[in-house]
């Protein structure tokens, strides 16, 4: 009808979505971050819908071999969204994100939904750009450090599955809406090995998450 996208326009609150969210502090150093009530249920839910229908194995990058594999270390299923796959919601998310933490937009990978079915997991493992893999200063010229990762919490209805960073001790299972945002990278940029995570299996239900990586660098 006339005038229906200026209605549904004035309906987003552009100030809320760009404004850096309220949170605390998990752990000053490194740096993970908690947030209540990130998102709406209502953007969990379509976030979990656009992902259902297009999961796949989640990969594992084999620094080695330069390739991408599975790989028995990670065992969950994932979807990710490039620029032209993504939506409205999405994007919106990752400005949210943005906020945050006072990051540029252009510097987020793509976003990507993961989901984990009862006893899927990822073992510990590090997010930045590791200093020992091959060709390390040309992946870091060409595309810049991971330095920041998010996660948001779409569901809740499991048991187990936490976030857990054992070096420094803390164990996270996030409800609905929440989110967590930890650095991996030292003020120098390089890599900071405190971060080291894992995504514990869900002993009951099924777990679904928004991971977004964050360079220091544009990414498009």
């Amino acid at each position: 009808k006339p005038g229906y996208w200026q209605e549904l326009a004035a309906t987003i609150d552009v100030d809320w979505w760009t404004r850096a969210a309220p949170g605390r502090d998990l752990s000053g150093s490194p740096r993970i971050r908690l947030f209540d009530d990130f998102v709406s249920d209502d953007v969990c839910r379509w976030l979990i819908g656009r992902a259902a229908g297009r999961l796949s194995r989640a990969l594992v990058y084999e620094a080695l071999r330069k390739e991408v594999t599975v790989h028995p270390t990670r065992t969950n299923t994932a979807a990710s969204f490039s620029m032209l796959e993504t939506d409205f919601v999405c994007v919106l998310t990752q400005v949210r994100m943005a906020a945050a933490i006072d990051v540029p937009f252009r510097q987020f990978e793509p976003i990507t939904v993961l989901h984990y079915a009862e006893g899927e997991e990822i073992t510990e493992h590090f997010d930045f750009v590791d200093p020992e893999v091959p060709d390390y200063e040309q992946e870091i010229a060409q595309r810049g450090q991971r330095i920041a990762t998010f996660l948001i919490y779409l569901n809740d209805a499991y048991g187990g599955g936490e976030t857990e960073f054992p070096r420094v001790g803390v164990r996270h299972k996030g409800r609905t809406t929440q989110a967590i945002v930890f650095i991996n990278a030292l003020p120098d940029g390089s890599a900071d090995v405190r971060t080291l995570h894992a995504g514990r299996p869900p002993t009951g239900g099924e777990k679904w998450i928004v991971s977004q990586f964050v360079r220091n660098r544009r990414v498009f």
